[in-house]
Formats: C-alpha cells, sequence, structure tokens
C-alpha cells in the first residue's frame, strides 16, 4: 500500500557542522520495521522526534487464517496516527512515495527486506539499523535465537549504520548486558525491545547534532538463518548444555521437540538455569549421573518441587512443561496424570 504525500515541507535544507555533519536537532525520519520487537522503538522515537512515515511489510494470511493480518509495527502507527507504507518492493515507485515524505534519517529494525544504494541516497542524515547481536558476531536473520542456542553468558544490541552487505555497517553504540541463562527467545526478545528504544533516540539524537562516533566492525563474523522446525528436533544424546540451550531458543517458535509413543512431543520449559542445571545444584553434587545401563532419552522420575527427570548425554536434564502435538501446553504434573505410561519411556527414534 501507497499512499501519496499531499503536502511538501520547507525547502529541506540542512545545514552541516565542521566534519560534514549534518546539523538538525529535529530529524524527520522514516521508521521501517514489522515484528512486534520494533514497536517500543517506534513508539519513543515518534514522542522524540518527528517521525513522517512508517514502512513496513503488505498484510499476510494469519497462522491459521487466510485472512490478512496487518504487521504489528502497522497496528502501532495507525494508533500513533503515521502514515504507513507498505510496498511489495522498494523500486521506483516506492521510492518516489518515500522522497515526497522529504525523510532526513531512515532507522530501521528488523524490516525483513535489504536497502538498496538509490533508496539509502534518499536520506541526507544516513540510515541506521538496530540489530540485537554483538556485532560483527550474529549476523543475519536469528540473532536472538542464536545468542541463546550458543549458551551466551551476555546478549548485545548493536546500532550501526547501513552498508551494502547485511549487516557490516560501523557500529554507532552498542549496549552489552548479562543473561542469567533462563531466558527464551521470548524473554530475551521482550529484553531487547525495551533496551533498545531509549538507546535508539539517543543515537539518532547524536547523529543529528553530529555528536557520533562510529567505528568498524572488528573481529570474525558469524552468520544465522532462518530457523526451521527441523532445527528443534531433539536428539537425546546432546550435552545438559546443548538441550538446555535448546527448549529455550526454540520457544515460543517452532518449540523444541521430540516424540513420545510415535507421537511429536513438545518440550517448552526447563526447570531451572542453565548454570543451575549443569551444576546438579538441586541434588547438590556436580553433574549428576546417569545410572548404567540407561539410554539417553529416557524418563526416569518426576520429583515434587523439580520437574521430571531425562537422561542426556551427559546426565540429566530436568523440565516442567510439555504439549503433545495437537493439545495445550501443560505443567508436568498435570502432563503426567493424563499420561501414565511416561516415566520409565523412551523418547525419540
Amino acid at each position: 500500500m501507497l499512499t501519496k504525500r499531499s503536502k511538501s515541507p520547507g525547502n529541506g535544507r540542512v545545514e552541516a557542522d565542521a566534519k560534514g555533519w549534518p546539523l538538525n536537532t529535529s530529524p524527520r525520519i522514516l521508521f521501517a520495521g514489522t515484528p512486534a520487537i520494533a514497536v517500543p522503538v517506534l513508539e519513543a522515537l515518534a514522542a522524540s522526534f518527528p517521525v513522517v512515515a512508517v514502512l513496513t511489510n503488505p498484510d499476510r494470511p494469519g497462522a491459521r487464517s487466510r485472512t490478512l493480518v496487518p504487521s504489528p509495527v502497522k497496528e502501532a502507527a495507525a494508533t500513533l496516527g503515521l502514515p504507513v507504507l507498505q510496498p511489495e518492493s522498494l523500486r521506483t515507485e516506492a521510492r518516489d512515495i518515500v522522497s515526497s515524505y522529504h525523510p532526513d534519517m531512515l532507522v530501521c529494525f528488523a524490516y525483513g527486506k535489504l536497502f538498496g544504494p538509490r533508496f539509502l541516497s534518499l536520506f541526507s542524515q544516513g540510515a541506521i539499523n538496530i540489530h540485537p547481536s554483538r556485532l560483527p558476531m550474529g549476523r543475519g536473520s536469528s540473532p536472538i535465537q542464536y545468542t541463546i542456542l550458543s549458551g551466551d553468558a551476555e546478549a548485545a544490541i548493536s546500532i550501526q549504520r547501513i552498508a551494502a552487505q547485511m549487516d557490516s555497517g560501523d557500529i554507532l553504540a552498542q549496549d552489552v548486558f548479562p543473561l542469567d541463562g533462563t531466558e527464551t527467545t521470548g524473554t530475551l526478545t521482550d529484553i531487547v525491545a525495551l533496551r533498545a528504544a531509549p538507546l535508539a533516540v539517543s543515537i539518532v539524537s547524536d547523529v543529528s547534532t553530529g555528536k557520533t562516533v562510529s567505528r568498524p566492525q572488528s573481529g570474525e563474523a558469524t552468520y544465522t538463518h532462518l530457523i526451521t522446525k527441523d532445527e528443534a528436533l531433539l536428539d537425546w544424546s546432546w550435552s545438559i548444555r546443548d538441550i538446555h540451550c535448546c527448549i529455550r531458543a526454540f520457544h515460543p517458535w517452532p518449540k523444541a521437540w521430540t516424540t513420545y509413543e510415535g507421537t511429536p512431543l513438545c518440550i517448552t520449559s526447563v526447570a531451572d538455569s542453565l548454570q543451575e542445571a549443569e551444576k546438579g545444584v538441586f541434588d547438590s553434587v556436580v553433574s549428576p549421573g546417569v545410572p548404567s545401563g540407561v539410554l539417553p532419552g529416557t524418563v526416569m522420575e518426576g520429583r515434587k518441587g523439580k520437574g521430571i527427570a531425562i537422561a542426556c548425554g551427559n546426565g540429566i536434564i530436568w523440565i516442567d512443561r510439555l504439549q503433545l502435538s495437537g493439545r495445550k501446553e501443560m505443567a508436568w504434573q498435570d502432563f503426567i496424570n493424563g499420561n501414565s505410561r511416561f516415566i520409565g519411556s523412551h523418547l525419540g527414534g
């Protein structure tokens, strides 16, 4: 959806300092974003600067319906009373419409499309991108999932200038913060969304007044890719650490899964933090072992205050929420009550 602007702003002239940086305390912003993680940033920018329009993906069919569903960013823009642009591509027509809003700066957070040089040339104060990783680590589409999958002790938000190569632009700011080993992709996404909002406002202000100092990315780049359901299949011969991280990284989607009596079974929650799981805190011993002859994937017991114990490659992992295919998610006690053969069964192939 494209809507032409009916009126032009002023002459659009932007003064610069001695270093050539544009000086404009209220830059006219085009915000580009699509999922819910980007909404707090949009709201914060709109409260601090003139956001002249919002660029987001076209409405798509819902997960369980053919009815077209607007993106969370579109819904937020409507609430804020901002013009919404939803082009299928960023070619000539889209560029002309964007240009008619006379934006000074592009701010992007999880938009979902790449920007070409002609599109980026529309912004006199440049274009910046918010990326939830410690760049150059975690470039690509799934940085939050891979932060958890890697068992990292810290997460980060990077604000970078947009460059021709994906996520390779100079760094304007990084916010690095600790993780406690209980985060899921869902909860870490919420944390990033809230932390990114004031950081974005600060950097936009600094860019518009020429106060920013950028630096090239340094170190070896790592890359992420779109997550698939197949990647969430658990292998019980993995370590406690790998299984724990997998369960948390793939929640809320696609959910880590195995099979129980031939039926897909999602494991949706672990009972403790990663550090506790690896130290065997519940049993007051380090790395609790699996009895000889017990195969990985064996459901060993259910214990009050802990959950369900499942044997894995180097010990026992405790889980506390499960979901059989086609059923609702359950706490472990309720699941056992409804599946009397679960304790002692063997999960997976």
